[in-house]
């Protein structure tokens, strides 16, 4: 049965169908990442990828574009359905509702440390992934807008959130912590550092000028 033939379906076959289809993406994934990591992006074809799991190069498309999403895992829809109505049902302050629809979009793709390593060894991913991110922020600008109350204070919540997540991205992934919580602390880290002092000499102008 293909996607385009489900009316009908009982609740448990399309609970089925789509259990199936997410092990066979996460399948997929692996496989790419791990032949990438292996051969390297050149040395890596979709071929390889459909005969470690088994399908063929059409099934592989009906999953992901390339090798490189696939091999990155960047999922089709940036924010999930669930996620966007939490956002829209939250109550507080904008910039901690933000931080938690960023973390539920990033928790679908390669885990932290191993997409820096990735990356770092893979740089033909950047481009791919630097456009996945422009994405992401087009996509949450519309939604944040929403309960931003103008176009230049979601601006300001999404800038502040992608520049905490980069941040994120470059120290080590030994936090356990949700990634929402860390980039909410990150963010205010950054803020705080408005009102550092100059330093000079090993004591701060302030200090020194005591």
């Amino acid at each position: 049965m293909t996607d385009d033939q489900c009316a009908g379906e009982t609740p448990e076959a399309s609970g089925l169908r789509e259990r199936k289809k997410t092990q066979r993406r996460a399948a997929l994934h692996d496989a790419a990442l791990r032949l990438v990591e292996r051969h390297g992006f050149d040395g890596t074809t979709v071929e390889q990828i459909c005969e470690e799991v088994g399908v063929s190069p059409r099934t592989f498309f009906n999953y992901f574009p390339s090798k490189t999403a696939a091999a990155l895992n960047l999922p089709d829809q940036i924010i999930s359905p669930s996620a966007a109505q939490r956002f829209r049902a939250a109550e507080g302050e904008l910039v901690p509702a933000v931080c938690a629809l960023l973390a539920d979009a990033m928790s679908s793709g390669v885990e932290r440390s191993r997409l820096k390593k990735l990356l770092a060894e893979q740089p033909q991913l950047i481009a791919t992934f630097t456009q996945w991110m422009g994405a992401l922020k087009a996509e949450f600008a519309l939604l944040v807008e929403e309960r931003a109350g103008s176009p230049d204070v979601a601006d300001a919540a999404i800038v502040l959130a992608l520049t905490s997540l980069r941040t994120l991205m470059h120290h080590p992934a030994d936090d356990t912590r949700p990634d929402a919580v860390r980039l909410l602390e990150t963010i205010d880290r950054l803020i705080a550092m408005r009102h550092a002092p100059l330093v000079r000499g090993g004591e701060s102008v302030a200090e020194s000028s005591l």
